[in-house]
């Protein structure tokens, strides 16, 4: 009896530290943890779908797919750019936007699991569009 607790106590313990240690999945509502120069960036990952959309303050610039090349690690493509994302444990990734960071790295955050999206209702979405372009 006493060797069947001290299994059942053992594998709870090694079942919630395995937990604890879990990569976790891009998904749901990224933002930049402050302004970038003034804007805000967001990305929504629709996990199901392995499909993006990436917003400069809540006006949309860019959509396209993603793959996980290796664990923690997705390539991002659309018609107007490639990149990767290295999802680190916390679930924030880096990401870089050089027409309004100059390469300096900007500090994504999860906001939540579930994607969000924004109307489109704007006059000035191609001056935003254009901030991602090369």
């Amino acid at each position: 009896m006493r060797n069947i607790i001290t299994s059942t106590l053992l594998s709870m313990v090694v079942l919630v530290l395995a937990g604890c240690n879990a990569q976790p999945k891009l998904k749901g509502f990224y933002q930049s943890e402050t302004h970038v120069n003034g804007y805000y960036i967001q990305i929504s990952i629709f996990h199901n779908d392995n499909a993006f959309v990436e917003y400069i303050d809540n006006i949309e610039v860019d959509r396209g797919t993603f793959e996980e090349i290796e664990t923690g690690k997705y390539l991002m493509t659309s018609d107007q750019q490639q990149f990767t994302i290295d999802l680190t444990k916390d679930n924030t990734f880096h990401m870089t936007i050089i027409k309004l960071n100059d390469g300096n790295p900007i500090n994504m955050v999860n906001l939540g699991d579930v994607p969000v999206t924004f109307p489109v209702h704007f006059d000035d979405v191609e001056e935003y569009k254009e901030l991602i372009g090369e």
